[in-house]
């Protein structure tokens, strides 16, 4: 979103579009950093200041979505073994009906339980942030007077490598923290998944005025402080709420069997039916030669 207002030669906005961004996001933002640098007598600051405003108007939200995560966990362990089942059956068939049935289970197994394959509010608060990632890089590459600011000697509108690779490690804690609170099961699929974030930030922060990264920055020392507060105090809170509310967890087993159960069900009879036949379609002669061995022996 930060490259979607064009601008012209002489600096202004170019095309409708660009110019409606500019008067209801951008130049919002320039007056609220102008405002907030009166306050606080630096651009730095301000910057600073909008990004603890920003992180404390999401965080209801986050903490919302982060509790549906854990309710989510804990419906995902109930249907888990039949879950891992199904998909294990899934990976192994080539009939496509019966990969549609399975899927139509799996599907089932899902709806019946309440499970969310979304996870809540997934990515919202995320999306949220990028109006104001996208006003916040528009207002610094537009205001002559942050790009001639410094902050702790640092250019506010030229490139940090320092506070880039500073965002970066930040991001990098952050994520070790998140992954601290997770099972060890869904911490495995989760590494790699939480290392795109901080990787994606670095390079984002190597090409991008120092203000905005300090933008990045300090909302990373607010999500590692927010992290923290989940993990040990407000998510041991949430589990002995949905204990009390769900009571021990009963695991979900499946409706029908699993195929090659089923299938040695299905030889079994097969192999009974087969056998009946044969008794009963044996010759008489054949009998009756058993029953001659029989008197010869005695």
């Amino acid at each position: 979103m930060a490259g979607c207002i064009r601008i012209d030669d002489s600096g202004k906005p170019a095309g409708s579009i660009s110019q409606f961004l500019y008067d209801y996001l951008v130049l919002p933002t320039q007056q609220f950093i102008e405002l907030l640098h009166g306050i606080f007598g630096s651009y730095g600051l301000a910057i600073i200041a909008i990004t603890i405003i920003v992180r404390i108007l999401i965080l209801p939200l986050s903490i919302r979505q982060q509790r549906a995560t854990m309710e989510q966990q804990v419906k995902m362990s109930v249907i888990k073994p039949a879950a891992d089942e199904i998909q294990a059956e899934l990976k192994s068939v080539t009939d496509p009906k019966e990969k549609q049935e399975l899927n139509a289970e799996l599907m089932s197994l899902y709806r019946e339980n309440n499970v969310n394959m979304l996870g809540g509010l997934g990515c919202l608060p995320l999306l949220i942030q990028m109006p104001v990632f996208t006003a916040m890089f528009q207002a610094i590459r537009m205001s002559e007077s942050i790009q001639n600011a410094s902050f702790l000697g640092i250019g506010l509108g030229e490139r940090s490598i320092l506070l880039a690779l500073a965002t970066g490690a930040v991001y990098y804690i952050q994520s070790r923290v998140m992954l601290l609170g997770m099972p060890e099961d869904q911490r495995k699929q989760s590494n790699t998944m939480m290392l795109m974030n901080p990787i994606m930030l670095l390079f984002i922060s190597f090409s991008s005025p120092a203000g905005l990264t300090l933008y990045w920055l300090v909302g990373g020392f607010v999500a590692i402080a927010q992290s923290v507060i989940t993990t040990f105090y407000y998510k041991p809170k949430v589990q002995a709420e949905l204990k009390e509310k769900h009571g021990e967890v009963q695991v979900v087993e499946r409706k029908r069997k699993p195929r090659k159960e089923a299938e040695k069900v299905v030889d079994n009879s097969q192999n009974a039916s087969s056998s009946n036949r044969n008794k009963k379609n044996a010759s008489p002669f054949e009998s009756k030669n058993k029953r001659n061995q029989g008197k010869q022996k005695r």
